[in-house]
């Protein structure tokens, strides 16, 4: 039986944790952010990203072999990002499927 008191957990967990770990900055504040970290970020695919990047509303760069998000991209994509409001979209779609019924009946 182990009699490990929490502090002593808790350092052993953290001493053998890489000392390159990036998450230890804060994401603003690195130049740039791996497309997974990007899409985590953003709560978005990795497709999404590319999408957006065709788009012109975020630059990748390559680094090291590897496709990379500018976060200062990112971040104005993120800050811009239009406000939620909601649509008649569903409204529209049943007032269609109706006139369509009321028109197949009419015939």
């Amino acid at each position: 039986m182990s009699t490990r008191t929490a502090a002593q957990t808790q350092s052993a967990d953290t001493s053998s944790a890489p000392s390159h770990n990036s998450s230890a900055v804060p994401w603003r504040e690195r130049p740039l952010l791996t497309m997974q970290e990007a899409a985590g970020i953003a709560g978005v695919s990795q497709a999404s990203l590319y999408l957006m990047a065709q788009r012109g509303k975020l630059k990748l760069r390559k680094f090291a072999g590897r496709t990379m998000a500018e976060t200062s991209s990112l971040a104005a994509a993120l800050d811009g990002a239009e406000a939620w409001t909601p649509s008649d979209r569903n409204g529209k779609a049943v007032a269609a499927r109706a006139e369509r019924s009321r028109a197949a009946w009419a015939d």
